[in-house]
């Protein structure tokens, strides 16, 4: 049992998944302090001497897709959760993001691709676009349970009626109805809070980015994290960062939706 009242929570099934988390959270811990790192996931021993997590939990039912993700959540291990994506990581003091969730239920991101293609809920306004779903800032309650508990039954429904395996857009039709009608709050944050990689990005003036999400080479990392938080009293651009670097291997991916391989 958890005495922390803020933490990080990591979901990665199969074994590359699993050492990409290994990696970012070993990469996020000068920036969490004292809070404690989880990782479920269905390679269990494979992890367990790393010595990178605090706890190690069993996926109680992995399929080595989008589903863990979902399923995962239903138990949060702590009181005030961020979770995260294989594929992210922690690249300034959690602390910021932790204040700013407040006393919303969930704090986020908006997605890049504001409405995929595949199914869409057309009861939802167009203008409350999907959010990004790997990196979300969650406070524990009944409230949170029902909302991901009717988030994978959609999604398991949507799965077996269209073959839609993209989970953003029923978590989005989800969210919708318990902002409407449950009151449930939530905190959309800026784009520095999840920075996507893999979509043409700005980072906004006079912030650093505090998430990086997505599969950097590992031998761009310190360069692009000097070029976003070394000075961030200015905007900083994919555009400027290509001019910089023109043989960088970061690579831009402008598909509407990612393959099911990324689900980390």
């Amino acid at each position: 049992m958890n005495t922390a009242t803020e933490g990080l929570l990591f979901v990665a099934t199969g074994a590359r998944h699993c050492f990409e988390a290994l990696e970012n959270a070993a990469a996020s811990r000068p920036f969490v302090g004292h809070r404690p790192i989880v990782l479920i996931t269905d390679v269990v021993s494979e992890v367990r001497d790393h010595g990178v997590f605090d706890q190690i939990w069993s996926h109680p039912q992995p399929v080595l897709g989008y589903r863990d993700k979902i399923a995962a959540l239903q138990k949060l291990p702590f009181a005030h959760t961020l979770f995260l994506d294989s594929d992210a990581r922690i690249t300034a003091p959690v602390e910021a993001l932790f204040q700013a969730q407040g006393c919303a239920d969930l704090a986020a991101v908006h997605a890049p691709v504001r409405l995929p293609p595949g199914w869409c809920d057309p009861d939802v306004p167009e203008l409350f676009p999907e959010i990004n779903s790997g990196v979300l800032l969650w406070r524990r309650s009944r409230k949170q349970r029902a909302l991901v508990n009717d988030w994978l039954c959609l999604y398991d429904h949507l799965e077996t009626s269209t073959g839609q395996t993209w989970d953003q857009a029923s978590l989005r039709s989800v969210l919708w109805r318990f902002v409407q009608h449950r009151r449930f709050q939530l905190a959309v944050l800026p784009a520095e809070a999840n920075f996507r990689t893999t979509k043409p990005w700005v980072a906004g003036k006079g912030l650093p980015v505090h998430v990086l999400h997505g599969r950097v080479p590992p031998e761009e990392t310190e360069a692009l994290m000097n070029y976003l938080n070394g000075d961030f009293d200015r905007f900083r651009t994919w555009t400027e960062w290509y001019r910089r670097h023109p043989n960088s291997q970061l690579r831009l991916r402008i598909g509407e939706a990612p393959p099911d391989p990324d689900f980390g």
